[in-house]
């Protein structure tokens, strides 16, 4: 009975050696973190602690071999076997032998990443939200779920002021709204609804309100995609036109706020990838129409592997934000500048030829790139470029793309060669 009880538990369960070692694990926790039972054994927890929190467990563990706590619990990351990090709750207790010394630990781990994932969505969204549904939450019910509508995440109180429902039953249902719709209008409704992948929509319908009573709703919804190009969540917002018209302008403004977080980096504050190709082949069709040329310039950050390995994502996040600032200083109004992924840059300097880039870049060498670690220590921001100017023969954004691409590897290259020739003579 006890045999079962440990490899079925509903959470991860461990017994760890002294050394932190696994000893014995059951499926729950092999699952959470991506390994076989016997992979899993022949390593040690310190080998799957997310750096950061190392330390702190490790003090644990130390006043628990001491004799000064009994059992510990605290909230931390593992690095599961693909690489992901994912948020555990852990709580370990120390087994002593006949003769009171310490035998081995028991260790329950809990999966907690979901919740801290909504935690720091709702965060986000609670700062996005707090002003514009102060404004209007007594005639718009705003919601945000999950891609796949199976979880709801956020609901104001717009709810219970249009439906005279509890929100709960939606945090427990998150499509139970739609049983209220009229039945002239819910097979309409449903079609939208129901359609994978599910798609931005626009629609009006009738409802029926707790009293029984007809309103009338102009219901909108989009996807937001994060800086990966991944659906991240819906959002949904109905409005009660029943009586509300003034409120019309306020929700047009809330839409355009939520559009733009769509289209932004989340952690820069640049264009993401889905944004600054679309603003790409806008320009390639003004281009097309025979005005002056722009040039495409590709940026990779060099060496940033290095920064995040030395001093931590946490640096490396504060350089590619660094990076952003201070090379957004020195363009103008009319440039474009995006985030495409990981250290990796674009600039559509407008209206500019290739030598004018060249003299452009010449201009920004002179700037000082870089972020300070402490008192005593700065550390560079170093970056290889490459451009192309326009011309007719580029057929899409991609190749434009690609051939900046090149470029800039090609000029990266002959810097490296450049510097082992410098040393070795």
């Amino acid at each position: 009975m006890f045999e079962k009880t440990f490899h079925f538990c509903p959470v991860g369960l461990a017994h760890v050696s002294i050394d932190g070692s696994f000893i014995r694990v059951n499926k729950k926790l092999c699952d959470f973190l991506g390994y076989a039972e016997k992979e899993l054994t022949k390593l040690t927890f310190q080998e799957l602690t997310a750096p950061e929190y190392l330390d702190e467990d490790l003090d644990y563990l130390e006043n628990l071999l001491k004799g000064k706590i009994d059992t510990y619990s605290l909230e931390k990351r593992y690095i599961r076997r693909d690489g992901e990090y994912v948020w555990a709750k852990l709580t370990v207790s120390l087994v002593r032998d006949k003769t009171n010394n310490p035998d081995y630990f028991i260790s329950v781990v809990e999966d907690i990443d979901d919740k801290k994932r909504i935690q720091s969505e709702l965060f986000q969204i609670d700062a996005l939200f707090s002003k514009i549904v102060s404004a209007f939450s007594d005639r718009t019910f705003i919601w945000v779920a999950t891609p796949d509508l199976g979880k709801m995440q956020y609901v104001n109180d717009g709810y219970e002021n249009i439906f005279g429902r509890n929100e709960y039953e939606l945090y427990c249902h998150p499509m139970r709204f739609l049983d209220y719709v009229h039945e002239d209008d819910k097979a309409r409704v449903l079609k939208v609804f129901n359609r994978r992948p599910l798609q931005n929509w626009d629609i009006q319908y009738r409802i029926y309100d707790s009293k029984g009573e007809i309103k009338y709703l102009h219901d909108r919804g989009s996807l937001i995609f994060d800086d990966r190009e991944r659906e991240s969540r819906i959002l949904g917002t109905a409005d009660d036109i029943t009586r509300e018209k003034v409120q019309q302008q306020a929700l047009m403004s809330a839409v355009t706020k939520l559009e733009h977080l769509s289209k932004t980096d989340s952690l820069t504050g640049l264009a993401n990838r889905r944004e600054i190709f679309s603003q790409l082949s806008d320009e390639i069709a003004r281009m097309d129409r025979g005005q002056q040329t722009s040039t495409l310039v590709y940026i990779d950050l060099n060496k940033f592997k290095e920064i995040n390995d030395k001093y931590g994502h946490k640096l490396g996040d504060k350089a590619l934000v660094t990076f952003s600032e201070s090379m957004s200083q020195l363009l103008r109004d009319s440039d474009r500048f995006g985030r495409i992924g990981g250290d990796e840059f674009v600039i559509l300097l407008y209206g500019t030829s290739g030598k004018e880039a060249e003299a452009f870049f010449e201009r920004a060498a002179q700037c000082k790139f870089q972020i300070k670690v402490s008192e005593s220590e700065v550390v560079p921001i170093e970056y290889s470029v490459g451009w192309v100017e326009w011309h007719e023969d580029i057929t899409s954004v991609q190749e434009w793309l690609d051939r900046a691409d090149e470029e800039m590897y090609g000029k990266k290259h002959c810097r490296q060669a450049e510097i082992i020739i410098d040393k070795a003579v």
